[in-house]
């Protein structure tokens, strides 16, 4: 017997085993939904959450996601396999996503002056920067919370997982107004900025695009590198789109992603991969052109100037049809729909701050106040100095070492849960190498040419300034 308030179902399908549920399908209850946890047990989710006055008529699929923000200035999209390219949907198409499927959502911001209606296809980047309908292309991250079971996770068949191949990483889409987590789950922190609580947010698909004053967030194009920290930081906020805040990706915001990438519902969940396949391929371009891949998920990398495969590329590298697609495998889900360049590529500044050493630091008087770092290398002055909810705070008792576990409690003194750094520091035998007081910013992803050690848990160090290797993403969320 299932009791809920609102509407009574007017469709759906609950599956019982063992006394135990273990599938909900398309359940609609009017305000409300019905999902069930790992432990078989019914869970009811409560009213539908966000500003528009037609939410109640969006599609919202069977995993409990969030249904993606969606206001002026973003158009919902999905790729047509058909038509083998991306095309304009609406919010009520059950067609638009599937998390439960590692089938998420995304979105585009068009370029000026192009309009499109429901059914159209879109031009976006084939193999270098041409004429595209699309300036921007992004993915919905849904809020959610996590649980991760020993020191590399669980495997779904219930052995531990190690370090060459970790676990899963648990994970239950929650409703916005839900902030106290499930006993040994944690409410992940990327979905709380400037005191309140997100339903979700809007990552960039790829690395960032296009020119400081004008940039994109495009396929098969060059990444935007040789920028100093602020100047990323600028640049992200030029991507303007009504309703929505832009910045630069904070490290909370990466781990969002890369946690989700290794849960029932990104690549760690997708059932055409086995093994090491699970890991994001590199993106093995020497050139950083975005959504590229080695065909290679560790290992010696073969680098090219472009890369090997392109993002929409499903050519099996083996032969092994399902195990080793070359471009799509590069992804957080190991299809089109997920996001790309989080191994590899170039490497990637996140807006992640070392502040608060005990201790000399090693360049003098240059460090004479709680932001040295944000000035020097970085290249920020007290005018552009970012508010505080624009970055993440790390703290070290130490001024040299770099050892990845004082990464463990050093976010504003507290623990790093969500941050993918202590929790999940040597996963797929990422590098691993937190903040030092001369290096205090955090770097993700690792390089084209990183081979094992580049990966979503990659994380090191630098000192802020233009570097020819390194990019940045952007992040959109509505507050």
């Amino acid at each position: 017997t299932v009791e809920t308030s609102g509407k009574r179902p007017s469709s759906g399908e609950i599956t019982f085993e063992n006394g135990k549920v273990t599938d909900v399908n398309d359940m609609v209850l009017g305000d409300y939904t019905l999902e069930t946890d790992d432990d078989g047990n019914l869970r009811i989710k409560g009213e539908s959450s966000g500003d528009s006055e037609d939410d109640d008529e969006a599609y919202k699929d069977s995993s409990g996601a969030n249904v993606p923000e969606i206001k002026e200035g973003l158009t919902p999209v999905k790729w047509d396999n058909g038509q083998k390219a991306w095309v304009v949907t609406t919010k009520d198409d059950k067609d638009w996503y599937d998390y439960s499927k590692q089938k998420w959502a995304n979105a585009v911001i068009l370029n000026e002056g192009v309009s499109k209606n429901t059914g159209d296809t879109l031009t976006v980047p084939t193999t270098t920067s041409e004429t595209t309908d699309v300036k921007a292309m992004l993915v919905w991250i849904p809020r959610y919370e996590y649980s991760i079971e020993g020191q590399y996770g669980k495997h779904t068949d219930g052995t531990a997982g190690t370090k060459a191949l970790p676990g899963e990483i648990k994970v239950n889409f929650i409703e916005t107004e839900r902030t106290q987590a499930t006993t040994e789950y944690h409410i992940h922190p990327a979905f709380t900025f400037d005191g309140k609580e997100l339903s979700g947010i809007w990552v960039g698909k790829f690395e960032t695009t296009g020119s400081s004053s004008a940039p994109t967030i495009l396929p098969n194009s060059l990444a935007l590198v040789s920028q100093t920290v602020s100047q990323q930081f600028a640049t992200a906020q030029e991507l303007k789109v009504t309703g929505y805040d832009s910045h630069m990706a904070k490290n909370s915001e990466w781990g969002a992603v890369a946690y989700l990438s290794q849960s029932k519902y990104g690549k760690y969940g997708n059932p055409i991969y086995t093994e090491k396949n699970k890991e994001v391929y590199i993106n093995n371009s020497s050139s950083f052109y975005t959504g590229r891949s080695g065909g290679a998920p560790g290992g010696s990398v073969s680098t090219s100037s472009t890369g090997t495969c392109t993002y929409d590329n499903k050519t099996p590298e083996t032969g092994e049809e399902g195990k080793s697609l070359c471009g799509e495998g590069a992804s957080t889900t190991g299809n089109i729909t997920g996001v790309y360049d989080m191994s590899g590529g170039a490497f990637e500044y996140v807006m992640g701050y070392l502040e608060g050493i005990n201790g000399s630091f090693p360049w003098g008087s240059r460090f004479d106040s709680e932001y040295e770092g944000f000035y020097n290398d970085a290249g920020f002055t007290e005018d552009t100095k970012p508010n505080l909810k624009y970055y993440d705070v790390y703290e070290s008792k130490t001024s040299s070492s770099n050892d990845a576990s004082l990464s463990a409690t050093a976010c504003d003194g507290g623990i790093c849960y969500g941050h993918a750094l202590s929790e999940t520091s040597g996963w797929y035998s990422d590098y691993a190498s937190f903040v030092i007081s001369s290096r205090p910013w955090l770097v993700r992803g690792g390089s084209y040419g990183a081979a094992a050690t580049a990966g979503v848990f990659d994380f090191h160090n630098g000192r802020g300034p233009a570097d020819a290797k390194t990019s940045f993403r952007v992040v959109l969320l509505a507050p």
